[in-house]
């Protein structure tokens, strides 16, 4: 896997966060695939003063003076201060504690304690978006990008991803900083990933929420 040195800065092209540095230009018009743009502009709002919250009060990338939104971020501090903060995740209620957000921003915020870090297999993109299967017990989610599609930024599936899940209001999104594994699954991998969604698919056991 790898985390490149892009810089993160929260417009269009930062949807390169996403995927620490890759991303497409490409227009859906799966609008159901992601976010809204105004809902993705929220979240980067949110997300951004927390990891300088982090950071500047458990000093995990000390060199990282400010997470700005319009400086932007070395992606690899921003996944070393997410990994920080989704180990800790008391440290969400610190910072709301201080923060000055509306209710609901704040609740928004307060949901992240839900999160769910792992390693996922991303099997397939659907309009709703695609379908993460979790590594650990089969749970199927159905994930929406933020201002790019998975199918946008990561293409054909099967892939092996660690991600953090966490949710957005009613969706279920990441948060931002995936790492791919270079890996080609076989047939036989491939036929167990489809087994594990259409299994899920048919128990009505996908999961739309966190």
């Amino acid at each position: 896997k790898e985390c490149r040195s892009d810089r993160w800065a929260d417009n269009t092209n930062a949807a390169a966060l996403e995927c620490c540095g890759r991303v497409s230009d490409k227009v859906t018009k799966e609008q159901d695939m992601r976010l809204e743009r105004s809902d993705t502009e929220l979240f980067y709002k949110l997300w951004f003063p927390l990891l300088d919250y982090v950071n500047k009060k458990y000093h995990v990338c000390p060199e990282a003076e400010t997470i700005d939104q319009e400086l932007g971020v070395d992606a690899c501090d921003a996944k070393a201060i997410a990994d920080y903060l989704w180990s800790h995740t008391g440290v969400i209620e610190e910072y709301l504690a201080t923060a000055n957000l509306s209710d609901e921003h704040a609740q928004i915020a307060a949901g992240w304690v839900q999160c769910k870090p792992g390693k996922y297999i991303l099997e397939r993109h659907l309009k709703k978006g695609s379908a993460f299967i979790s590594a650990e017990d089969g749970t199927v989610y159905m994930v929406k990008g933020l201002f790019s599609t998975w199918a946008e930024m990561l293409g054909e599936c099967p892939i092996l991803l660690d991600a953090v899940l966490i949710p957005f209001r009613d969706s279920i999104i990441s948060d931002g900083l995936v790492m791919p594994y270079r890996i080609c699954f076989g047939k036989g991998a491939r036929e167990d990933f489809k087994d594990a969604y259409m299994n899920a698919k048919r128990n009505s056991a996908i999961r739309f929420s966190i």
